[in-house]
């Protein structure tokens, strides 16, 4: 669950402020930026209500503009880092096969940088103002444990808590990946916890590992994950609303290029991609009460318990059937697979395949199984006649209206509650210090909501006046071609 809260620093008699605090280290990190050649034209750090800082531009910007520029060797990365020769070591010469643990070795990186003092490390005014930015925004790692149960039953608690899937971004397995990763790490190397306890290591963890899952970078073809000053400095917007675009030139390294006009003291905004607020609040820390981007996901087994209500023979041929969906990457020996449902209830063509499988008779099943995916006509004859193709629609139908209803099931807080405290916590801060629990309880509500309109629209779009039998019954996977590179490249490769 959430970590237990911890007093502020702050709450204590005679303390700086949390505004005070943040002024002085923006200062120290803007002489810091421009003692490592970090390029700013026409934008400097701002503030924003919405995150406590931002970028803002110091005069108009037009299109095409480079306004960051940051040389490769400033960026932090496992490579780069003071202790480079300690990780390479604690990996061994097999290298790092996991996605998950490449993220989790810059955490350690990330944290030896602190450990090592501001003074004496390269990055330590930048990782202060970070670690700053981080501890003061809303991170799910610094929820307690009643905060953190408002979103059990989202896609945020199920990938923060429940999913093992290693290419997840931060933060997921974070209590697996300290027991089994960085607590071995320091005990093989304990002269790099500078005396720290174990207690203080994992308090440092926490905040090492909010850091590189709100603020870090994916770096190109190989998805180096890096830190990057100042680009972590831009608030995120959809992406049809970003001001900028991350480019990678060889001999002027990191690049900030604007692809709209900015006016003189308007917020800059980088995109962190088309992300649901579920996934904004566990890898951010942060919700768009305006996000474009919505829907839910459904796992395996609330399909297959759906399925069972309205194809009760389903128990016996379940195996069967699993298998084949395995064989077509459409489930798993764990039951953890998800589906996508859209924000609009429109279910994803995954789904609906894997409904339609779990609903077939058995005949049918076995037309399923020997049918060969390359032959056109075996196919036509697959999806049968006019009454075999409406029976099948009406059952998938049955099973999506039972899905609607049971996946509802799986939130402790009703829709009413969730719209109840949307609108009642609506105009709470969320850089309020003596509001922060309630900007939190708005956050989980509207990710509830976001989940639950979905999930009741599912049932609104399946028996839909306009909804035709071909849209409930998508066409039979083919094979995936082996070949083909779906890919997206976030960036150019960093140069060493």
């Amino acid at each position: 669950m959430g970590k237990k809260s911890a007093t502020r620093a702050s709450d204590a008699a005679g303390e700086p402020s949390r505004e005070s605090t943040a002024s002085t280290s923006v200062e120290a990190f803007t002489s810091w930026c421009a003692s490592k050649s970090i390029e700013l034209n026409g934008v400097a750090v701002g503030k924003d209500r919405a995150s406590g800082r931002g970028c803002v531009a110091t005069r108009d910007l037009s299109v095409g503009e480079v306004v960051v520029r940051v040389p490769d060797e400033v960026v932090l990365t496992t490579e780069t880092s003071s202790v480079r020769t300690e990780l390479d070591a604690f990996v061994g010469d097999d290298g790092v096969e996991s996605p998950r643990l490449e993220k989790e070795l810059l955490v350690i990186a990330v944290m030896c940088e602190m450990l090592r003092g501001e003074k004496n490390s390269e990055w330590g005014a930048y990782l202060r103002v970070v670690r700053e930015g981080a501890e003061n925004g809303h991170s799910i790692l610094a929820w307690d444990d009643e905060q953190a149960e408002a979103l059990e039953g989202t896609d945020t608690w199920f990938d923060a808590y429940e999913n093992d899937d290693e290419g997840l971004d931060l933060p997921t397995m974070t209590d697996e990946h300290w027991e089994h990763v960085v607590r071995l790490f320091f005990e093989r190397n304990p002269e790099l916890a500078r005396g720290m306890d174990e207690d203080e290591l994992r308090e440092l963890h926490f905040a090492a590992t909010a850091m590189v899952a709100g603020y870090s970078f994916t770096l190109g073809d190989d998805e180096i994950q890096g830190m990057v000053p100042f680009w972590d400095m831009l608030n995120h917007a959809p992406p049809c609303a970003a001001s900028v675009r991350l480019n990678h030139d060889p001999k002027r390294g990191l690049q900030m290029i604007t692809v709209r006009e900015v006016k003189k003291g308007e917020e800059v905004f980088n995109t962190y991609g088309p992300l649901r607020n579920a996934e904004l609040l566990r890898r951010y820390g942060f919700v768009l009460a305006r996000n474009p981007h919505g829907g839910t996901t459904v796992g395996l087994d609330e399909v297959i318990e759906a399925a069972m209500m309205a194809n009760p023979d389903l128990y016996e041929e379940l195996p069967l059937r699993l298998a084949w969906l395995e064989s077509r990457g459409l489930a798993d020996e764990e039951l953890s697979t998800r589906f996508f449902v859209h924000q609009t209830g429109r279910p994803s063509h995954e789904l609906l395949i894997t409904m339609r499988a779990l609903i077939l008779k058995p005949e049918e099943m076995t037309a399923l199984i020997e049918t060969d995916f390359e032959d056109e006509e075996q196919l036509m004859i697959l999806e049968g006649n006019d009454e075999t193709r409406a029976e099948q629609s009406y059952m998938v139908g049955a099973a999506l209206q039972f899905l609607s209803v049971h996946a509802n099931e799986r939130y402790a807080i009703s829709m009413k509650a969730s719209r109840l405290a949307y609108k009642m916590y609506a105009d709470v801060s969320p850089t309020s210090e003596t509001h922060e629990s309630l900007y939190r309880e708005w956050a989980a509500a509207l990710v509830r909501m976001n989940e639950q309109q979905a999930l009741i629209k599912l049932g609104r779009w399946t028996y839909h006046p306009a909804r035709s039998e071909d849209a409930l019954l998508h066409a039979w996977p083919f094979p995936e071609d082996e070949d083909e590179d779906d890919e997206i490249m976030v960036c150019t490769p960093v140069e060493e």
